[in-house]
């Protein structure tokens, strides 16, 4: 008798404590976006990558530069707990525009370009990779890509990284938007071939979620100044090999952010059909094909980053026409949206509980 008393005891304290928890979690949910802190190198165009609640801005080229040189090898971190920032080792290679994943703690640096000025004869699109271990502060060269490219974008699914689209070439007839599909395995530092995306396209938002990978919009081929203009939305499942086209977007955005909470992946800022900057977040669900959005940036802008650190979104600088050009501005949002591993608090059949506050489409 003794021991179903404690049996349903026990139960009971267990749900008590889930119920808890989950108003705790639920509980954090920001309704607006909040500037604390702002980036200590005024410079744009940069990598962005998270590792263990730090968030480390890579590259990219001074704002005041406009001329050039373009393409600086600056590391700097931020402590989303601390509210810090950190000089660290400098990247090897200068860059601008270059793309960072992470594998096993380890940051890796893909492509980009550097140049003196603006002549797209001096462009230097560099080939190796890039690795930097944040424990040890230092980088080595790994592999090259197989071919140099920009305005590509990547996801990682399986400790692979998957680097999708972008362009070959710069002017005279020589810009090749790409369906190219390249994969890295970081393990053996070395690269294969996926299928062809189904779209060749540019300026695309590839993220990845629950081990599929999305290709967002984009710029499509061939190339007509700024169009053509993409809704497209494909997914890809790297265990099938196979590509399956989705619902398109609502409407057409390109050079935003992006960032996945939970199951969701945020399309922030950029630019509409128009080339006017946005403040709108858009917020895709990948299982229900479904939209929403949450609120709007303090300033319509073209984000140079964005991070998600446990629920919270930051985005890091942007170029706003609307707020006078460079905005050196960090700012966050609460999506409410928490992981909790039970683990050591609750019976291990709890397993990982998640919560996000539902929100009208």
């Amino acid at each position: 008798m003794s021991s179903v008393f404690n049996s349903k005891r026990t139960i009971v304290i267990g749900v008590a404590v889930f119920i808890f928890l989950r108003m705790q979690i639920e509980s954090f949910a920001g309704e607006e976006w909040e500037l604390i802190t702002q980036i200590p190198t005024q410079r744009e165009d940069f990598a962005t990558a998270v590792v263990e609640n730090k968030v480390y801005l890579i590259g990219g080229t001074l704002s005041k530069n406009r001329e050039g040189p373009f393409g600086i090898s600056t590391a700097e971190v931020y402590d989303t707990q601390t509210n810090t920032w950190r000089r660290v080792a400098d990247m090897p290679t200068p860059r601008r525009l270059a793309k960072a994943a992470v594998v096993d703690g380890i940051i890796y640096i893909f492509g980009g370009y550097s140049s003196k000025d603006r002549r797209i004869r001096n462009w230097k699109l560099p080939l190796p990779i890039e690795a930097y271990n944040p424990q040890t502060d230092t980088w080595i060269q790994k592999q090259d890509m197989p071919v140099s490219r920009i305005n590509f974008s990547l996801g990682v699914v399986d400790r692979k990284v998957y680097l999708i689209g972008g362009s070959e070439g710069f002017g005279d007839g020589q810009q090749q938007r790409m369906d190219r599909v390249d994969i890295y395995n970081p393990a053996t530092d070395t690269w294969t071939m996926g299928p062809n995306m189904p779209t060749r396209r540019e300026t695309v938002g590839v993220t990845a979620v629950n081990n599929r990978i999305y290709v967002i919009g984009g710029h499509g081929w061939p190339p007509a100044g700024w169009g053509p203009l993409l809704t497209v939305i494909e997914a890809y499942d790297p265990l099938s090999r196979r590509w399956q086209q989705k619902k398109d977007m609502l409407d057409f955005k390109s050079v935003y952010s992006r960032v996945v909470v939970g199951e969701a992946i945020y399309l922030i800022g950029g630019l509409d059909r128009f080339s006017q900057d946005l403040a709108t977040v858009d917020v895709y669900n990948p299982e229900k094909e479904a939209w929403r959005d949450i609120p709007t940036l303090p300033t319509p802008l073209v984000p140079y980053g964005a991070a998600s650190v446990n629920g919270k979104i930051y985005v890091f600088g942007g170029y706003s026409r609307e707020g006078g050009g460079f905005i050196p501005d960090v700012v966050v949002f609460d999506t409410g949206f928490r992981a909790v591993t039970a683990k050591g608090k609750l019976s291990t059949r709890w397993g990982e509980l998640k919560a996000a506050p539902p929100r009208n489409p």
